[in-house]
């Protein structure tokens, strides 16, 4: 991946993230950008989003995705870009993978 791409990534993640901070509403929700992914030629960005509680990170993810165009235009106004990328938004499952991990290595470690 270019450095160009991955300045993209962290200024899109950055100015996204203040911006979802102020125009997206879901009381109860706590979300949390954790990755964005451009791709090589600037049309289309995945951003990946970690969500709590848990059994609220489909209503989220679809919620976003609903207001991708607007967020997008948001977006336009904070970066100077010839063209702002499409917003894809998908759930990070990572964070939850690694506690469960860890959950099971310290039952596996209470057990010898």
């Amino acid at each position: 991946m270019s450095d160009r791409i991955l300045k993209i990534n962290e200024l899109i993640l950055q100015q996204l993230g203040e911006i979802m901070n102020r125009e997206v509403e879901m009381p109860g929700v706590f979300i949390t950008i954790t990755r964005v992914t451009t791709s090589a030629d600037l049309h289309y960005s995945t951003v990946y989003v970690s969500v709590m509680p848990d059994d609220k990170l489909e209503y989220a993810v679809n919620k976003l995705n609903l207001l991708s165009k607007r967020l997008r235009g948001e977006l336009a106004d904070k970066i100077v870009l010839r063209s702002v990328p499409r917003l894809e938004f998908r759930s990070d499952v990572s964070g939850k993978e690694a506690s469960d991990i860890d959950a099971l290595l310290d039952r596996i470690k209470d057990e010898v």
